[in-house]
């Protein structure tokens, strides 16, 4: 799991960028990997008079032949990022992180896959 916290013009549509993030990760010739991608609505900035917001993204990552890269977040970060400024113009950039926390690990697994069901 990864989350990717992206910077952008504040015109940009979070879920514009949510398909192109997928679009990246699980189109990328060079390095066999797939990516499912959800925003995380809780991590946005609210609006300020700074003409961008960072915009929080959980991606559940699956790499190909078995074999996972020495470092993860790199590659993601690379592909990412190359991506989105081709797409949106060199005003964009995306960190990502590979090492969660539990707590974190929790509350982005609910934004993928919705609140666990409890009965009473």
């Amino acid at each position: 799991m990864a989350a990717v916290h992206v910077k952008a013009p504040a015109h940009i549509d979070p879920h514009v960028i949510e398909a192109e993030l997928a679009r990246a990760v699980n189109g990328d010739r060079k390095h066999a990997m797939t990516a499912e991608v959800a925003f995380a609505r809780d991590v946005i900035t609210p609006p300020r008079r700074d003409p961008f917001r960072r915009h929080g993204f959980v991606a559940i990552l699956t790499f190909g032949d078995g074999d996972r890269p020495r470092r993860p977040a790199r590659r993601v970060r690379k592909i990412v990022r190359r991506a989105l400024r081709k797409r949106f113009g060199t005003d964009m950039s995306a960190q990502v992180r590979t090492e969660l926390t539990t707590a974190e690990i929790a509350a982005y697994w609910c934004s993928v896959r919705g609140a666990p069901h409890r009965s009473a």
